[in-house]
């Protein structure tokens, strides 16, 4: 037996986003430029052989500033198991960093192979891409609006998105009855948030026509609803053109790889028992690109315990899906105070990241 701790996280799993009109985000004066920084994925190698992905999940872009440096390409490695997932996602060279690139590891954990042998010692490489905003394609200023994991877009980019449209905000409009799409019917994908934008025109009745998906993720059950949704919407006012409407699908829980026997970890000469109380229970704390992506993990960790209770000599020694639980596992087990006189060594923790279950929420 070892000691266990856990993380459940609570995730709304259907989930809308209002069309927002050009935010008034300006550069501030003396500030560069902004940009946006996409990883994008090269090829896939098991040792020395391409293998090609049933599903590639891209890293969601970010935000940058146009004058701060890409950086180099970044390398990781994994595994893929007989189902086709991946698994031990490494990152080469630990002190490698990259702007932008937080997501990279989530997006290969949300990847999928077809299912098979498996394959061992497999390599990607990521290369990053940054361009200005006034440069980059109005395809991927839409997605990232819709990911905005590194804050709104300036409002120069909102012009550019709704450049050919005269509806852009519900509120000046007159929205009498907004519709969505049943959530529940379409069915989450693991890891990945769906989503689809709507365009349509609004007649002068206040009735939607011309209604068309003109970018996401290609969830056809997600598409055809939103498009129904749009459909029967309503307007008070009407006559306007290029109106826009995106919805989203949360991502569905990833559940974590199986975790192999507990005893194995539990050092030679071991003095903590299987189990030790908490003077300070540790604080868990979820790392955000996961529970983003509602990624499940675990880790576990070996310790040693001062006389006074404080933790310390931790030690990562097996974590899943990716290398990322293991830090953030040592952050929470760090944060913990132990009861005890005389001390231990050799302290067995596992720290489960799991996703709670909740009920839609629908706006």
């Amino acid at each position: 037996m070892v000691n266990t701790v856990s993380a459940a996280l609570l995730l709304p799993i259907a989930f809308v986003l209002a069309t927002p009109p050009p935010i008034a985000v300006s550069t501030p004066a003396g500030r560069p430029d902004r940009a946006l920084i996409a990883w994008l994925p090269g090829e896939v190698r098991c040792s020395g052989a391409v293998v090609s992905p049933d599903f590639l999940e891209r890293p969601l872009a970010s935000l940058t500033w146009a004058s701060q440096p890409q950086g180099n390409a970044m390398a990781y490695t994994f595994d893929i198991d007989a189902d086709g997932r991946t698994m031990a996602i490494r990152k080469v060279g630990a002190a490698m960093r990259g702007v932008g690139s937080e997501d990279i590891a989530p997006s290969l954990a949300a990847t999928r192979f077809a299912p098979g042998s498996g394959h061992a010692n497999c390599t990607i490489n990521y290369v990053p891409r940054q361009t200005s905003l006034d440069a980059t394609p109005v395809a991927d200023l839409t997605a990232y609006s819709v990911n905005a994991i590194s804050g709104p877009l300036p409002r120069d980019a909102w012009e550019r998105m709704f450049a050919d449209s005269d509806c852009r905000d519900d509120r000046a409009l007159g929205l009498k009855a907004r519709v969505f799409p049943d959530f529940k019917a379409i069915a989450a994908t693991p890891g990945v948030r769906e989503w689809s934008l709507v365009g349509y025109d609004i007649r002068e009745d206040g009735t939607t026509t011309n209604v068309e998906t003109i970018a996401g993720t290609k969830n056809a059950a997600l598409d055809t609803a939103s498009r129904k949704a749009v459909q029967e919407t309503r307007y008070y006012k009407g006559g306007r053109k290029g109106c826009r409407f995106p919805y989203w699908r949360n991502p569905g829980a990833l559940p974590a790889p199986p975790a192999p026997d507990d005893k194995q970890f539990r050092p030679v000469g071991a003095t903590c028992p299987e189990r030790h109380e908490w003077a300070v229970k540790p604080t868990l704390h979820f790392p955000e690109p996961y529970r983003r992506r509602a990624i499940e993990g675990w880790a576990v960790v070996t310790y040693d315990v001062a006389p006074w209770g404080e933790v310390s000599n931790i030690q990562v020694v097996a974590s899943q899906p990716t290398e990322d639980f293991g830090a953030q596992a040592t952050s929470v087990v760090r944060g913990g105070k132990a009861v005890t006189t005389q001390g231990f060594v050799g302290c067995v923790e596992r720290v489960k990241f799991v996703m709670g279950a909740s009920e839609d929420k629908d706006q």
